[in-house]
Formats: structure tokens, C-alpha cells, sequence
């Protein structure tokens, strides 16, 4: 399902060739070439994931103690993140021109780009919001911890016949190592003034089902043990409360367990993962809960009466969001005994 490697080295790569000094397993997207050369450093793929991109500048209220609201897009589909360690004497801004020139060429537009104190308002903040997974990682942790003020972020499109692609790219220059001691080592070679680049590439599509649909046998069982059970059987589109049709199946099971209970109500809960802001995950999760309850009545006969929709946005995981797997498991609904 996923690859994941890390890596830091010192040779040298030549133009869209994957040789011993890249990470093990490791390769450039089919679609885009790399600077003459680089060398990947870390690599991870992915058949189907979330990836979150910037549209405008990301600030933080220190007042607050939280993020302003700032618009942003999140798509799913297969992603590619790979980070590149740049030849010596490669500035941000050429790292950003090289591709925005192949992917120009390719029919891409750019929708957002922005560079230093344009992107956040300090303390790496853009970083912290736009890849909450660096947070999780180590060595990329401490990669973005020793960058500043040298950083430059674009974001591009391109709609297909076959779908919609996304392509962010990160360049940031390494600018200090200074009171970090022994923990300098994970970042052995390299150097200070080094340039490194982030490729995020997400491929918008949707995911193969591979539930196994929950009869309502089930449902009541579990409800009856332990007061709620979590529905994972039905599908919206991304960033969307529209029911897909292959919801149909699970609707039906839960229609007949909601019969069966006959003078009982229940709560249709909407739950989020932790991409985007929490006035906007409730908000979402509320219509996504309010969608479930007027199909169940208007499309199964279900009395109007029975559930009350409830939104709570990513405020109940049941699972890190650290990782797809973990978001995934988070966005569900619900349904609970009152």
C-alpha cells in the first residue's frame, strides 16, 4: 500500500535517474522530472491518501493560541511526496522556476505561490499547518526545525480528461545548526545553505471499496454492547455532503435495524478527520449527519422522528491523524443510542 523511506547522503544524481545514492526504493514521479543532479532524500507513496495545499498565507494568533482561518484545499487520491536534496548553489526561487517551467509546459496553472514572511508569520508555521505529518517525523522534523526565512511554496493544477492533478513544491534552504548539539548528526550531510525541495503530487480520484457492509443484525448487536457502533460504509465525495450511490447498501442495512427499533431514537453522528479548521470539520460533519438522516427518512421510510443528525467535526477520533490509515478510521458516522 505505502512506501516510506528517509535518507540523508552526499553524491551527486544525474537528470531523472534513480541511482545508489537516492534512498532504497525510491524513484521520481513518471510525470516530472528532477534538477540535474539532486538526490531524493526521503520518498513515500501512496494509493490512496489525503494531501493538504495552500491558497493563501497561513497565520497564526499567538493571542489565540490557534491558526486563523485561511483557505486551503485538501484533495484524495494516490500521492507522491518526495523531498530532494538540491545541488550546491541552487536558490529556492530556481528550484520553483525549473519545475513551474516543465509543469507549465504540461498545461498546469498556478494557483497560489508565495516565499519568506508572505507564506507565514513565523516559527514555521506554515510548515506546522499545511504538513501536520512532519510533526510525527523525525528526520523531517529536524530538516524544517533549522529553516527560517528562505523558503518558497507554489501550488498548481491540471484538469485532464482523466481527472484532475495536484503539485505542490516547498524549497527551503537549511540556514541553522546552532545550539542543537549531538542532534546535528540526523542531519548528517546536509550542509548549511543547502537548498531541499518538496514535491507533493495527488492524482484527485477515488478510493476502491473494500468494505465489508455491516447487516443490521450487526448494528443492533453492537449498539445493544456498547451504546453506538461506527459506519464506515458510506461515502461522500471529497469536501462534499452529497451521499455517493454506493452508500445504498449500508443505508438499507441501517434502515432495518432503525425499524426493527420501532419507538427508539438514535443519534446520526458526523465525524472528520483533523485536515482543515475545526469550525469548518463541524460544520461539514453536521451536514454530512443531516444528508444520511433525509435519506434514511425519504428515500427508506424511516420515521422523521427516529434519529437527530449531530455534527462534531474532528473533536472524537478514534485514531492518530498522523497518517491516512489513522484519518480514514476517523471519518465516519456513527450511529448512537439516545
Amino acid at each position: 500500500m505505502k512506501a516510506l523511506h528517509f535518507l540523508f547522503g552526499l553524491v551527486l544524481l544525474g537528470c531523472g535517474k534513480c541511482l545508489a545514492a537516492d534512498v532504497a526504493g525510491s524513484k521520481d514521479d513518471p510525470s516530472l522530472k528532477r534538477i540535474e543532479g539532486s538526490e531524493i532524500l526521503y520518498y513515500k507513496a501512496s494509493k490512496f491518501d489525503s494531501c493538504l495545499f495552500a491558497l493563501e498565507k497561513v497565520e497564526f494568533d499567538y493571542g489565540a493560541q490557534a491558526f486563523k482561518e485561511a483557505k486551503t484545499l485538501k484533495a484524495e487520491g494516490p500521492r507522491t511526496t518526495i523531498y530532494y536534496k538540491l545541488p550546491p548553489e541552487t536558490t529556492t526561487l530556481e528550484a520553483i522556476r525549473q519545475y513551474e517551467a516543465e509543469l507549465k509546459a504540461k498545461g498546469y496553472e498556478r494557483l497560489f505561490e508565495a516565499a519568506g514572511d508572505d507564506l507565514d508569520n513565523g516559527y514555521n508555521r506554515f510548515v506546522t499547518r499545511i504538513y501536520p505529518e512532519v510533526k510525527g517525523n523525525q528526520p523531517l522534523y529536524y530538516v524544517h526545525e533549522f529553516n527560517h526565512d528562505d523558503k518558497r511554496y507554489a501550488f498548481y493544477k491540471l484538469t485532464g480528461s482523466d481527472g484532475t492533478t495536484y503539485v505542490s513544491l516547498y524549497a527551503f534552504a537549511i540556514n541553522d545548526y546552532s545550539g542543537i548539539g549531538a542532534d546535528s548528526q540526523k542531519l548528517k550531510g546536509v550542509e548549511v545553505g543547502r537548498v531541499l525541495l518538496r514535491v507533493d503530487i495527488l492524482r484527485e480520484g477515488a478510493m476502491k471499496e473494500r468494505m465489508v457492509v455491516v447487516k443490521a443484525s450487526e448494528i443492533s448487536s453492537t449498539i445493544e454492547k456498547t451504546g453506538k457502533i461506527a459506519i464506515y460504509g458510506i461515502f461522500f465525495d471529497f469536501d462534499k455532503a452529497e451521499i455517493r450511490p454506493e452508500s445504498a447498501t449500508t443505508l438499507a442495512e441501517i434502515a432495518k435495524m432503525l425499524k426493527a427499533a420501532a419507538g427508539k431514537r438514535f443519534l446520526i453522528v458526523g465525524h472528520t478527520d483533523n485536515q482543515g479548521g475545526l469550525d469548518y470539520n463541524s460544520s461539514l460533519s453536521k451536514r454530512r449527519a443531516e444528508a444520511v438522516v433525509s435519506a434514511l427518512t425519504k428515500q427508506y421510510g424511516v420515521d422523521g422522528k427516529a434519529t437527530i443528525p449531530v455534527g462534531v467535526g474532528m473533536v472524537a477520533p478514534v485514531a492518530p491523524n498522523t497518517d491516512e490509515s489513522g484519518r480514514a478510521k476517523n471519518r465516519r458516522v456513527e450511529v448512537v443510542a439516545m
